[in-house]
């Protein structure tokens, strides 16, 4: 399955706003989030490796919006501020 332009857009800033949660230490790292949340880590890092051809999960954007204040806007449109 190829993933859209948009669709690849929504990954980056996803994984930007991980960046940005583990760069001011409100995570240690992409670790931290999969272990908070029972995400299987080798999953998520397939989906930064191959934004092109791998599905972000929904669920994992609710858990950065909602566990970390991360706005759901900026993620899906790239508008807006990144934090609430």
């Amino acid at each position: 399955m190829l993933i859209s332009q948009e669709g690849q857009a929504i990954t980056k800033r996803f994984f930007d706003a991980i960046e940005l949660l583990s760069s001011n230490r409100t995570i240690r790292g992409l670790k931290t989030f999969t272990d908070a949340h029972d995400i299987n880590r080798r999953n998520l890092i397939r989906v930064k490796n191959l934004p092109e051809c791998s599905v972000l999960k929904p669920e994992w954007i609710y858990y950065l919006c909602t566990d970390y204040k991360i706005s759901a806007s900026w993620i899906i449109t790239g508008k807006g501020d990144m934090l609430l």
